[in-house]
């Protein structure tokens, strides 16, 4: 995957989980919120391979929060 298109994956899928946070009550968003950074900021130097599981594990929350709210 080109390098721009990577971090383009990354940052719209950051971006969505602290949209969809806003749906929660206010201790859970900051919770929530912290939570999302701090795994995005550890995950910032890994390897590719745990890279691309990290964020395909990522992408199928949203979608299952939506399915819930």
């Amino acid at each position: 995957m080109a390098a721009s298109a990577h971090v383009s994956r990354i940052r719209c899928l950051y971006k969505r989980l602290l949209v969809l946070h806003r749906f929660l009550p206010i201790h859970l968003r900051a919770l929530g919120d912290q939570y999302v950074k701090e795994e995005f900021r550890r995950h910032k130097s890994a390897a590719p391979e745990e890279v691309e599981s990290f964020l395909t594990e990522w992408e199928v929350r949203p979608d299952c929060w939506i399915r819930n709210l």
